[in-house]
């Protein structure tokens, strides 16, 4: 299953105790979740740029809930599992660790609209944000397809009036709509700024219209940078660059932001001809409690089957344990010695590699990250060459890879679970549940 994600990024870096300053950036990405571990590399694009909070679009996601996913919570909206079809949509939005603490810590506002529309509230400092990420349908050409344009654009506006008028509303998405210069111009002054690049279509009208009836802007507008900087996308035909990817905010918070433009190269590693917009935004997430976890132990869990590291972390702890006897003391200060012994020796004998990806999959291999690496910079290749007579050349290329990548996944996987079930059998004959229920 091939998917299209749309990643709405914020970004914090700490300047006070009061004020930090986010970035917000809107990526559409390309993601086989199934097949080529890009969803993986997706997630280290993410890590590289501290994402916090992500929305996509057209996630293929059936129903509505949360789901953790390594470090990120997904809150997501689909179409009812028996309604699904190959074109249903789906949309979410992903908080990392910090941005989840804030967004529990708010009571987990939550709320999914549509396949095409969810939203999610963060109680932050000085104000609150809503955040609501959005798909819309394309351009309509016919009676049916203008319906669906109307539904939408309908649900998005109850969203907005079931908002707080406090807050800060964030809307950012594929709007799939081209705001042009003759709006900003004569219809829509006050929505709309004077940077407008295309030549406006029926959605624009649809878009504009909506941010007239509720003081929104697109910020996108406002802000001036060369036209490589300010279309995000190009049309296969008759390649032409647009905008077509938007952020929108209410206008009393227009000073708010500092800065938005395109960054052409920074997704083309993902998969998409969409390119990376980033919003620079004042704000501080902040969270009201602190909930104090123990720490866990920093080890590498698969360096436990090597038997000579295992012999030599045993011979250590015992001799420590030895040196260290105490007959003076009483059970629980004995016991929280040698846990502290413990994780000492641990962490001495199986340490982490700074260099290595503790939180990819245990079934991937550097055979295959290798070979996701090749596809990206075919993919990039692909894409500086589009228009020119080496397109095809490339092209071939890059899907040539990907089909390679896919393979090699679907085999590593099966491989993997072969070798987890015959570990679980082997507990379970060994009458070994301590080991067995942890596989």
């Amino acid at each position: 299953m091939i998917e299209m994600v749309h990643v709405f990024v914020i970004d914090g870096y700490n300047c006070s105790k009061r004020i930090a300053y986010l970035k917000i950036v809107d990526l559409d990405i390309l993601v086989n979740s199934n097949a080529d571990g890009s969803q993986n590399r997706g997630r280290s694009q993410s890590a590289k740029k501290r994402i916090q909070v992500a929305a996509l679009s057209k996630t293929c996601m059936c129903d509505a809930g949360v789901k953790v996913v390594n470090d990120y919570t997904m809150i997501y909206s689909g179409a009812p599992h028996e309604m699904k079809t190959r074109k249903a949509h789906g949309v979410a939005i992903c908080l990392d660790q910090t941005a989840a603490k804030v967004w529990k810590d708010s009571g987990s506002k939550r709320k999914p609209i549509s396949e095409r529309i969810v939203k999610i509230r963060l109680q932050c400092t000085p104000i609150h944000i809503t955040v609501i990420a959005v798909y819309s349908p394309i351009n309509p050409t016919t009676k049916e397809m203008a319906n669906e344009s109307d539904k939408f654009y309908s649900d998005l506006q109850d969203t907005i009036n079931n908002a707080s008028t406090k807050d800060m509303i964030i809307i950012m998405g594929d709007l799939n709509a081209r705001v042009g210069q003759k709006q900003q111009q004569h219809i829509a002054k006050s929505s709309v700024g004077p940077f407008a690049v295309d030549v406006e279509n029926e959605n624009s009208t649809r878009l504009t219209d909506f941010c007239e009836i509720n003081n929104i802007i697109v910020l996108n507008t406002f802000f001036k940078h060369k036209l490589a900087y300010q279309t995000s996308w190009m049309h296969p035909r008759n390649k032409i660059w647009h905008m077509i990817d938007y952020t929108l905010v209410n206008k009393k918070f227009r000073s708010s932001v500092e800065d938005v433009r395109m960054f052409r190269r920074a997704a083309g590693a993902i998969g998409t001809d969409h390119h990376l917009m980033r919003v620079k935004i004042r704000m501080h997430l902040k969270s009201r409690r602190k909930n104090v976890n123990p720490k866990k132990m920093n080890v590498d869990s698969t360096k436990l089957k090597d038997d000579k590291l295992l012999e030599a972390f045993q011979k250590d702890l015992r001799d420590t344990i030895d040196a260290t006897s105490d007959d003076t003391i009483n059970i629980d200060e004995r016991y929280q010695l040698f846990l502290s012994q413990l994780k000492e020796k641990a962490e001495q004998h199986f340490p982490v590699d700074k260099n290595s990806n503790r939180k990819r999959k245990e079934w991937l291999t550097t055979d295959i990250l290798k070979i996701v690496d090749e596809k990206a910079q075919a993919f990039i290749e692909w894409q500086n060459n589009r228009g020119s007579k080496l397109e095809p050349k490339y092209q071939k290329k890059y899907e040539r890879l990907r089909k390679t990548a896919k393979t090699m996944t679907e085999q590593r996987q099966v491989e993997y679970w072969d070798e987890v079930c015959e570990d679980i059998e082997k507990s379970i004959k060994n009458n070994d549940p301590q080991q067995r229920f942890p596989l």
